[in-house]
Parts: structure tokens; C-alpha cells; sequence
């Protein structure tokens, strides 16, 4: 199930296919377009790399606008796997990520939502 295109581009209103960047020194990246079963492999390829970094990670998602329970447990799971006292800063992530963090997992300390 890939993401519809035309000879222009993908058809407006398709699910977006996942593109990543650093935006700054390690441990820091900016993610957009949806997380779901499709860029499911690419998003967890994110957050392995993220792992690898010192200190706490700082995801810019404010180009992200759809990420899937499956997304969301595959950040908390990473989030989880952090030693010490890491954190993942995550900005502007779209509602459905911040819903599904508050429902499932409201106690998890090692992801801070900041605006």
C-alpha cells in the first residue's frame, strides 16, 4: 500500500510518506508526514538512531499531521529503553500522537510534549 501519486507529485489529501533531517548537533531531528503501517519500518529506523545519540533527544514534529497507535507505542517502547534520567522532547506533535500518549501512557515521564 503505497502513497498515491500522479505524474505531479502525490494526490492531494494522500497519506504523506515520512521524511526525516537533523536540525542540529546529535540527538536532534525534524519529522514529516504521517506515521502508520506503511512508514512504520522508517519511524522506528528514526527513533533506533535517536538511541545512539548523548544526552536527551529532541524531535521536532511539527511536519508530522497523523502518527497511528503502532507510532505511538514505538516511541513510547524507545522512550522506555532510554538509560537514566534521558528524555524525549517532542515539539508540536500532531493531536493524535498527544491523545494517545495521554491515554495510554500518562505516567511516562521520559517524553516531554513542548510547544
Amino acid at each position: 500500500m503505497g502513497v498515491p501519486h500522479t505524474e505531479n507529485g502525490p494526490v492531494p489529501g494522500s497519506p504523506r510518506p515520512l521524511v526525516s533531517d537533523d536540525c542540529g548537533q546529535g540527538g536532534c531531528v525534524h519529522v514529516a508526514g504521517q506515521v502508520y503501517l506503511d512508514t512504520l519500518t522508517e519511524w522506528e529506523r528514526i527513533l533506533d538512531g535517536l538511541l545512539r545519540s548523548d544526552g536527551d533527544i529532541r524531535m521536532d514534529l511539527s511536519g508530522l499531521t497523523f502518527v497511528d497507535v503502532a507510532g505511538a507505542t514505538s516511541l513510547a517502547r524507545t522512550a522506555q529503553r532510554l538509560p537514566g534520567d534521558r528524555r524525549i522532547m517532542v515539539r508540536r506533535p500532531p493531536a493524535s500522537l498527544r491523545r494517545v500518549l495521554e491515554l495510554f501512557w500518562p505516567e511516562l515521564v521520559a517524553i516531554e510534549v513542548v510547544e
